[in-house]
């Protein structure tokens, strides 16, 4: 570790999912970078369930990979089981899923960051931010050391403030036997940012040897495992895991030795149990004042909210190869010990659970994102990024795809060049933060499919494809890898123009697919081509008139998209503009009219007097 008087391109503060990615990209850009956690044995925990992925999820992780981050490759040499999911619906929204070795997965991604190049990783808690003239210019720790940089990236997912409950039992920490930052937050407060409460919770763990697995049903992985990062254009380096030192990191052949998981459901016993207790709940006994995840509710959530349902299905998953404990997803809870013990004793297969460790609820500080711009840099602190669940998401995926952009962007800042910014045609990562930046968010964050009005377009085989000028742009990957996507590219466009050209008994090769479906003829010579690039031509192919229909859409409100709106522009003296609308559009500070025309309570009216006003002062500079 350098001196703190070391003046740094990019600090990063904090080291989970966000912070990580964060580092690594402003890092591998050529930035000289410092990350700061407070406990260097926890970079990159998996704090709830052990898996990356899902739906929506599973693209972010891809368009992660495509733009040179580290969760998909980390995810597919420590993963125990992989799930294609929806693979019965189409393949816009198939997404993959993985259940990951939990400590081979943190333990990798810190080997990971101790050999990246232009990167120092320091163990130490950031009590507040140094500021100057209105931007941040360094950090405080608790180490009476201060880190002096041109700009910070702040990632404290769930410690900010973070306050535990089980029952009426509090414990400051942003997770078990974790610490709590207390002071960071006056820091931001201080400089204008408004944060609020949120919560999140965890289920208990239980020792696998105390299961009866013969009462569960179980769920194996698929024999040919969907892997998230894009293998087939990855240096050898990246896909043996040794670093050109020789140094070899931990990990496997993907999909190798998969584990099993299994499932369970609830009981009678299992909601009486729940309702009787209610009132000792931290999140119905009034102690929480945090508003907790809608899409991943708490068990008495839904036993009050779904009260009309007999049951619900709770799924046993392994935390590693090398460990006996296993998560139970769908039992997340804030009772007390004692009742959650006679909880799990009322699942089939649980009777005689042991349990490792308790479930808890948390809550912590957020900064509400419509404060920031969208390359993710405060609009009240210059040079000040934030990430992750700080912006109010939830899930490893969508902090660790902030995480990326904002150290690209930090990166960018300090050097003087443009911003990384990706729109919502082009990436899930783009819709994600549109969506923060725009519309803002008063409950965790989830990314669905259906936030994505342009899906088609965006399914996870193409993400390397959509994104490889965005790399090439901020340099984000290896030109070897680049040169490997443009011959992939012309290999799918060649053969996309031969499908759609060429006859065969009587109707083009893309006719038949089209009818046909799976089971269609195929030429020869593209059975020989790789699985990647056939599935991409053959998607293109059979949904040639929809992903069509999409793109036209895309091209028709490109121009709003590409009309600037001056930062300064004064909403509030227009004439007509309504001041409801006025007010929101002084807050948010849409940095394009496409930008303005998502804001809810935006209304057509109001972009037409908008598109007009900005014309007109176009028309007076040029006249000038």
């Amino acid at each position: 570790m350098s001196s703190s008087e070391k003046h740094y391109d990019v600090i990063v503060c904090g080291a989970g999912h966000a912070g990580v990615e964060a580092a690594l990209a402003a890092a591998r850009t050529g930035a000289s970078t410092l990350l700061l956690t407070g406990n260097i044995d926890t970079v990159a925990q998996m704090s709830c369930n052990p898996a990356i992925g899902g739906q929506a999820k599973g693209q972010i992780v891809r368009e992660i990979d495509a733009l040179g981050g580290e969760m998909a490759i980390n995810t597919d040499v420590t993963g125990i089981q992989f799930r294609l999911l929806n693979e019965s619906k189409g393949p816009a929204v198939q997404s993959p899923r993985a259940q990951c070795d939990k400590k081979a997965y943190q333990f990798r991604l810190k080997h990971t960051l101790e050999l990246q190049t232009h990167l120092a990783l320091f163990q130490a808690t950031v009590t507040g931010l140094i500021f100057n003239g209105g931007r941040v210019v360094g950090c405080r720790t608790n180490l009476d050391l201060d880190f002096r940089g041109r700009c910070v990236v702040v990632t404290t997912g769930t410690f900010l403030r973070g306050l535990m409950h089980i029952g009426q039992n509090k414990n400051e920490g942003g997770r078990l036997g974790d610490f709590s930052s207390k002071t960071l937050s006056a820091s931001l407060m201080e400089t204008g940012i408004e944060l609020r409460r949120l919560k999140t919770g965890t289920p208990p763990r239980i020792l696998g040897r105390s299961i009866d697995f013969g009462k569960m049903q179980e769920q194996k992985g698929d024999t040919n495992p969907t892997l998230f990062a894009f293998h087939d254009t990855r240096d050898p380096e990246d896909l043996f895991h040794v670093e050109h030192s020789g140094e070899s990191r931990l990990g496997w052949a993907p999909g190798s030795a998969q584990a099993s998981c299994w499932m369970t459901h609830t009981t009678e016993l299992t909601a009486q149990i729940v309702r009787s207790n209610l009132h000792k709940s931290a999140m119905y006994s009034g102690e929480i004042e945090g508003v907790g995840p809608r899409y991943c509710p708490s068990i008495e959530d839904k036993f009050v909210r779904f009260a009309d349902k007999p049951r619900h299905l709770l799924f046993l998953e392994p935390e590693g190869r090398t460990t006996n404990e296993y998560y139970v997803n769908g039992l997340s809870t804030s009772l007390p010990f004692d009742v959650q013990l006679d909880l799990v004793h009322s699942i089939p297969g649980l009777e005689h659970a042991q349990l490792l460790r308790p479930a808890y609820a948390v809550e912590y500080d957020f900064a509400p994102p419509t404060q920031l711009y969208p390359s993710l840099e405060s609009k009240c602190v210059e040079n000040l990024f934030l990430a992750g669940q700080i912006n109010g998401t939830s899930g490893y995926e969508e902090a660790a795809g902030q995480g990326l952009v904002a150290g690209v962007n930090a990166a960018n800042k300090a050097r003087g060049l443009p911003p990384l910014i990706l729109g919502r045609h082009e990436s899930y990562i783009g819709v994600l933060i549109d969506d923060l930046v725009t519309k803002g968010t008063d409950e965790p964050y989830r990314m669905f499919t259906s936030r994505a009005e342009y899906r088609l377009l965006l399914n996870h085989g193409s993400a390397e494809l959509r994104l490889a000028d965005h790399a090439e742009t901020h340099k984000l990957i290896t030109s070897s890898r680049l040169q490997r996507i443009r011959e992939k590219a012309k290999r799918i466009s060649l053969w996309t123009e031969i499908m759609e050209s060429t006859r065969f008994q009587g109707s083009t090769w893309a006719e038949h697919v089209r009818k046909s479906g799976k089971g269609s003829p195929l030429p020869d010579a593209l059975l020989s081509e790789t699985p990647q690039i056939r599935d991409e031509i053959l998607y293109r192919v059979a949904y040639k008139g929809y992903l069509e229909r999409e793109q036209r859409e895309v091209d028709r409100l490109r121009h709003v998209e590409k009309v600037k709106i001056p930062q300064a522009f004064d909403y509030l003296s227009l004439p007509g503009l309504r001041r409801e609308s006025a007010a929101k559009l002084s807050h948010i500070k849409p940095q394009t009219l496409g930008q303005a025309s998502r804001m809810s309570g935006v209304n057509p009216t109001d972009i037409s007097l908008l598109m007009v006003a900005i014309g007109a002062g176009r028309e007076g500079d040029a006249a000038s």
